[in-house]
């Protein structure tokens, strides 16, 4: 997979009837998220009743299909303070592929698009891959870092949009 051509990587909103397919992928990938701690990685596998529960809570999940299977995927909501985006997941043989560059691209083009001021996510304190993202993408530390669960340091990041 790791042949995927970035130039090519088209990012779509998901609906209730991929909910299986994305659940099947945060089974894949969050057990071997070892920089998070277990407890925080099981409840980050959803099953598909909790992301149809969440989109019709006003989440919505974004990501891509390679050769038809979801490989990739976040989720966001429009909230008082912008667009929040979390739980980002691209399978093992997609990273390094520009997949997770492209989300943050499209995070910013919806945002933009239904009148957000900002986006802003957490990333977990120490994450080199994930800072980077934020430092190419624009984003800045917003506040100070803080205990999202027990054990897991977070830094928020905020990006402005114009």
């Amino acid at each position: 997979m790791a042949d995927w051509p970035p130039d090519r990587i088209r990012i779509v909103e998901f609906h209730e009837e991929d909910a299986q397919e994305i659940s099947e992928l945060f089974e894949e990938v969050w057990p071997t998220a070892n920089d998070y701690p277990e407890s925080w990685r099981e409840r980050r596998q959803y099953s598909p009743e909790q992301i149809i529960e969440d989109m019709r809570n006003g989440y919505h999940y974004f990501g891509a299909r390679l050769e038809g299977r979801i490989v990739g995927v976040y989720k966001a909501k429009i909230t008082e303070k912008g667009l929040y985006g979390e739980h980002q997941t691209v399978i093992q043989g997609c990273r390094g592929t520009g997949l997770a560059s492209a989300m943050y691209i499209q995070f910013a083009e919806y945002g933009q698009a239904h009148g957000c001021k900002r986006n802003y996510c957490n990333i977990l304190v120490g994450q080199e891959i994930a800072a980077r993202l934020m430092e190419k993408f624009g984003f800045r530390p917003y506040g100070e870092p803080y205990e999202q669960d027990e054990g897991m340091l977070v830094q928020m990041y905020e990006r402005l949009l114009e």
